[in-house]
């Protein structure tokens, strides 16, 4: 019956110590041990995955035609009502124009980078931002991602695939000769300015 008390006692006071103690362990942060790392808070990294694939085009085509004659019919006469002489003119002109525009553009991204949380918003949304240079042959080519995604988007690998980011800005440019020499010619930057390129 003593050991009974004692027991009943201990358990009380783990209880009491317990119910104490609830506010030193925070419940909305709290991860298992056995549960896969995830990017959650500021500072975190997360593996982007981007797989972009963009096409847009767009089309104009007109036509016009106009026809336009005239005759004239001329004559000279003596006293007596005799012709002198006599012509006639005909003029005619027409005119067709025709014309057909089109503008095509592709674009296709694939690559893989590590970002950072830079903020956590309402809701568990994550604004994630990264950038990665790569130099080929002395051509840097940049990538950079910019943009929101919920937490629950975010694989058990801690990797996210570009398209379930929200208000997201990708860009990839590059530097060097290929890139510089594509306009570096006068004959180019004529047509460009013209608008013809």
């Amino acid at each position: 019956m003593k050991l009974l008390r004692m027991c009943v006692c201990v358990m009380v006071g783990i209880t009491a110590y317990a119910a104490a103690s609830d506010s030193e362990f925070d419940v909305s942060g709290y991860q298992s041990l056995t549960a896969d790392k995830r990017a959650a808070e500021v500072g975190d990294t997360v593996t982007i995955i981007i797989l972009e694939n963009a096409q847009a085009s767009s089309s104009a085509g007109n036509k016009a035609e106009g026809d336009f004659s005239m005759g004239v019919d001329a004559s000279a006469k003596n006293k007596n009502g005799q012709p002198l002489w006599g012509t006639d003119v005909d003029i005619g002109m027409s005119s067709q124009q025709q014309g057909d525009a089109a503008n095509k553009r592709n674009g296709f991204i694939r690559a893989q980078l590590t970002a950072v949380v830079t903020a956590v918003g309402d809701n568990q949304i994550l604004v994630i931002e990264g950038k990665q240079s790569i130099t080929i042959d002395g051509e840097e080519q940049t990538i950079g991602i910019k943009g929101k995604a919920r937490s629950t988007d975010i694989s058990s690998q801690n990797t996210l695939i570009s398209t379930r980011l929200f208000d997201s800005e990708i860009s990839f440019t590059g530097q060097g000769e290929v890139s510089d020499g594509k306009d570096s010619g006068f004959l180019y930057k004529a047509m460009k300015w013209l608008g013809l390129a």
